[in-house]
């Protein structure tokens, strides 16, 4: 999973003797494939006092918390990093720092194509690199006791972080109120803060209940299990890992029937549940599956893994097999086609329990 950086900045024009206008500045929404961040800078004066459009930046910045005016990297612009906005009302250029860095900039100049201003015209004040860690997002997140509000992706009481970097993260809240979220309500996770893309489970929400006083921790696991789908980045909770549901196997190749006997799955251990099915030739053909708890379909886990109504998982079936369907707590889910049916194995009664 990508690090994200954010950096938040201010900065105030003064012009001459005029009136001082208000310019807005954003600095962040940087990116990192390893240890080394490219930090984004935006700046949109919005044409104050008739300047016209911003056509270059100068500026200095330091990594380690020290002046950036005595001791800053010089950065001109336009340069290799840069870009205008479609609209050409804000300039972002871009610069590397590292996770953790507290960087601070100096605009020295800001030209635009009617004036250039100069150093004691314009400054930024300090800012903090802080990781950009996922977010809990949810119709939840009031009764939750975040005071951002609902569906609030820059709340920073609800990043997730990994502080034992074990490839979950985490976060814990006491629930507030109340309250149940079921029919399409809930909670999901977006990667990266502040924006909406991606999101976890992505295609729905996961339901949830609890009381008031409930201390609820919620799960991104970013570790990749090969075979299973999602191979990574499952999102759960407490409530869901503590292993309480039935879980059934349900799809195109019996009825989507949650309560089937046939298909209910066992228990296994380590948090897996696993339902083997026999397919004969009359069961040929694309088929679809996905895990349903407790008889119901209130609470389900698709290829996007835990929802109230994700995507199934797409099986081919052309022989007579066994077919092992499998669900994990982490919100997982994988398809594994066995030996051929033996033909004692597939008596008309056997065929027909499926269907009961």
């Amino acid at each position: 999973m990508r690090t994200r950086l954010m950096l938040l900045a201010a900065l105030t024009l003064t012009l001459g003797l005029a009136a001082t206008a208000q310019a807005g500045c954003w600095c962040g929404n940087g990116y990192s494939d390893a240890t080394t961040n490219f930090v984004e800078a935006q700046v949109w004066p919005g044409d104050p006092d008739g300047l016209g459009t911003l056509t270059s930046m100068e500026f200095v910045y330091t990594t380690d918390g020290s002046d950036p005016k005595t001791s800053g990297t010089a950065q001109s612009l336009p340069g290799i990093f840069y870009q205008f906005h479609e609209n050409n009302d804000w300039y972002q250029a871009w610069l590397t720092a590292n996770n953790g860095d507290l960087v601070r900039w100096y605009v020295i100049s800001l030209s635009f194509d009617q004036e250039t201003c100069e150093s004691d015209e314009f400054s930024f004040t300090s800012g903090v690199a802080v990781p950009d860690y996922p977010n809990l997002v949810g119709d939840c997140e009031s009764e939750l006791g975040l005071p951002g509000g609902d569906w609030n992706n820059g709340d920073p009481e609800s990043d997730m972080t990994d502080p034992d970097m074990d490839g979950i993260f985490s976060v814990t809240l006491t629930a507030a109120e109340t309250a149940s979220f079921g029919g399409g309500g809930g909670y999901q996770v977006v990667g990266d803060n502040g924006l909406w893309s991606p999101q976890y489970p992505g295609d729905a929400n996961i339901p949830i209940s609890f009381t008031q006083g409930d201390v609820i921790e919620f799960f991104l696991d970013t570790n990749a299990m090969a075979g299973w789908a999602p191979e990574t980045n499952a999102v759960s909770d407490s409530f869901l890992a503590a292993d309480t549901h039935s879980w059934a196997a349900v799809g195109t190749f019996q009825g989507w029937d949650p309560a089937n006997p046939a298909t209910q799955m066992a228990a296994m251990g380590g948090g897996i549940y696993m339902v083997s099915v026999p397919f004969t030739a009359d069961m040929f053909g694309t088929h679809e599956f996905k895990c349903a708890a407790d008889g119901g379909w209130d609470l389900q886990c698709g290829v996007n893994g835990y929802s109230s109504g994700g995507a199934t998982w797409f099986f081919d079936v052309n022989a007579e097999v066994y077919v092992e369907f499998y669900f994990h707590v982490s919100g997982r889910i994988k398809v594994v086609v066995t030996d051929v049916v033996a033909n004692e194995d597939m008596s008309w009664s056997k065929v027909k329990d499926l269907y009961r």
